[in-house]
């Protein structure tokens, strides 16, 4: 299906690390997103968006290629996209645009690794935003807890700009009046850790702060091991406590809670400038609009943090699509960011260069009956061992349908639940057993799930990924 009128740019947004706390989702009660909400307005908001994988360099990888992980066997964010596709080989749905003509910009996060991670040959002009550095805020940090990068709390108003403000500084210039067959790709880092914004976006979000809608009203307790009594040990190797343990012991879980939130307050003021820009140049009439996350964020659901886990706090993400011809509309059924490459490709006129793993969203977007295939997703948990260089390698995958989420470990043991009275995934049907009234059902779950391919051994670290110099090709111009 073609789209429904004539579109003359298209801008992906990608906003890092952000769930569904949003308002457009319904998410939490004290999230601040007056531009998420505006832009919903216009827009066909997709309720039931997942990342093919819970981390940020395979989810990523897997969205800008249209191939999962299982495909690949790039499942972690130990994994680069170059262990797998060649360099210079514009395979990404970025890197065929400009084969196909379009002029390609961009800044930000948009692929994992920031400037070394990128394809120089996808890109017409790149602007350079370098990560933000500052001085230990917190107590957790500030007393060896917690590393430096997950740092959180305000800084001044009037400190310098962010990484997220560069980056709109180089870009939003590219948004013109006259601009025509523009491929613009603005990648905003918060709220990625470290939590750190402007002390006015504190002020925001209204104190006390509201727990996490998943833990209903109980207080946090790192030490409550009972929220994973209906969870397989092979499911509990996936869950990172030691952050929640760190923030009670300083007395600062509140504190960031509250931060995240001014992170989500910040990047949702940076697409307001966004959207400032179009409807200023006229823009946004002409422009396909297309705003994802990488993946979702856990603050303590059954004692998770980051994300790394295969519920759907990790998987969730915020999906809105506008442009022309798009009327605003919800859409309820599950759909993966890998439908994003075959719909940006009928959207561009590009023919992909290898197989797609999505399904093209123009049905949903334009509110005829579809087919949709549900959502699946993947993670490699691995452990080291001695000798060094070994290690243990755990895959999972996950499937969400309309009304219930399976997953299934290395170990064959499973977790289902129904989504209809049970959203935050609490009581696991399986647990003791699968029910017969639950058969059929656990076999058309079962069906949906890929065979994982093995994972790609992790040839480069991420340091000595960020540490290998490019060789950039005339034709790009890095500012």
């Amino acid at each position: 299906m073609t789209p429904p009128a004539p579109i003359r740019n298209i801008l992906l947004i990608s906003i890092e690390d952000l769930n569904d706390w949003i308002a457009p989702l319904g998410g939490h009660p004290g999230a601040v997103t007056p531009n998420l909400t505006r832009l919903a307005q216009r827009a066909c908001v997709f309720d039931a968006a997942y990342a093919p994988a819970p981390a940020c360099s395979p989810s990523r990888t897997a969205t800008l290629f249209g191939q999962a992980p299982w495909r690949t066997g790039l499942y972690h964010n130990r994994h680069s996209w170059a262990m797998h596709y060649p360099r210079g080989g514009q395979r990404s749905i970025i890197g065929q645009a400009r084969r196909a003509g379009w002029r390609t910009s961009g800044a930000g996060k948009i692929y994992h690794l920031g400037r070394s991670g990128l394809d120089p040959a996808d890109w017409d002009r790149w602007h350079d935003s370098p990560l933000d550095r500052f001085a230990p805020i917190s107590r957790c940090v500030r007393g060896g807890l917690l590393d430096l990068d997950s740092d959180f709390g305000p800084i001044p108003n009037d400190a310098p700009p962010l990484m997220d403000d560069r980056t709109l500084a180089a870009m939003l210039p590219e948004i013109t009046e006259s601009a025509e067959n523009q491929f613009w790709a603005i990648g905003l880092y918060r709220p990625h850790l470290p939590f750190v914004v402007p002390q006015r976006y504190f002020d925001m979000i209204e104190t006390p702060v509201a727990l996490p809608p998943g833990l209903s009203g109980h207080l946090f307790d790192p030490d409550d091991r009972s929220v994973w009594d209906q969870i397989p040990a092979a499911g509990r190797r996936f869950v990172f406590p030691k952050m929640g343990k760190s923030l009670v012991e300083m007395n600062e879980y509140g504190a960031f809670l509250h931060a995240y939130l001014a992170a989500i307050a910040y990047a949702d003021a940076r697409l307001g400038e966004v959207l400032d820009r179009l409807e200023a140049t006229g823009q946004d009439a002409h422009t396909l609009i297309v705003l994802w996350s990488d993946h979702g964020w856990q603050l303590g659901e059954k004692l998770a943090f980051r994300k790394f886990t295969l519920w759907e706090r990790a998987l969730r993400v915020p999906l809105m699509i506008a442009g022309p011809g798009i009327a605003p509309r919800r859409v309820a059924e599950p759909v993966s960011l890998l439908d994003l490459y075959p719909t940006l490709a009928e959207a561009g006129g590009l023919t992909p260069p290898h197989p797609l793993d999505g399904q093209s969203l123009w049905p949903l977007l334009s509110g005829a009956a579809s087919d949709h295939r549900p959502a699946v997703s993947a993670y490699e948990r691995f452990l080291h061992k001695r000798p060094p260089g070994q290690r243990r390698s755990f895959l999972a995958s996950t499937v969400r349908s309309g009304a219930h989420r399976l997953i299934r470990y290395h170990d064959g043991t499973m977790e289902l639940y129904d989504h209809g009275s049970d959203p935050f995934e609490r009581a696991n049907l399986l647990a003791d057993g699968v029910p017969a009234n639950l058969a059929p059902l656990l076999v058309e779950l079962t069906a949906a799930l890929p065979d994982l391919a093995p994972p790609v051994p992790p040839r480069l670290l991420p340091q000595e990924i960020r540490d290998t110099p490019i060789k950039e090709p005339a034709a790009i111009a890095i500012t």
